[in-house]
């Protein structure tokens, strides 16, 4: 368990968060690689489908999700290790995007395109790529042991 949250936690030192220009760069550059990537995951950002990577760039709604998105990964990494509060957390973030009807499988599906995100800003080895995908199966699996708990649409 130390392994995972010391390599994940590494593996970010090149994807830092706050309220820096280049801290907030970091959230917009994750979302001009997913949306240049990904493109028919552009539907689950309502007025934002047709997007290009550098109307994310231009956007105040992009440099806030991409804050807050990595904010997110820096908490759950930092509270891999204490289960009570990884739960929690992961709970929190069922909670708050339940009205918005995403397909439950991409809260596994989101792990791969972070780590192709961070293989952008550095290099994963598979040791840490391996952390991260044990991190993401942690997340997935709490995701959805709550989305059935609450009634929500679940992967079984």
């Amino acid at each position: 368990m130390a392994d995972v949250k010391k390599l994940t936690k590494h593996s970010l030192e090149n994807v830092k968060i706050g309220d820096e220009e280049s801290e907030l760069q970091n959230g917009r550059d994750f979302y001009k690689f997913f949306f240049g990537n990904y493109p028919d995951l552009r539907s689950y950002f309502k007025g934002a489908e047709n997007f290009t990577p550098d109307d994310v760039q231009k956007s105040e709604r992009f440099t806030k999700l991409g804050a807050g998105l990595l904010t997110a990964v820096h908490i759950l990494v930092n509270t891999y290790d204490d289960d009570q509060t990884f739960r929690g957390f992961v709970r929190d973030t069922m909670d708050r995007h339940i009205q918005r009807k995403l397909d439950p499988t991409l809260w596994k599906a989101f792990w791969p395109i972070f780590i192709a995100f961070l293989n952008t800003k550095t290099s994963v080895d598979s040791e840490t790529q391996k952390a991260w995908e044990t991190l993401g199966d942690a997340f997935s699996k709490e995701s959805w042991r709550y989305l059935k708990a609450i009634g929500q649409p679940t992967v079984n």
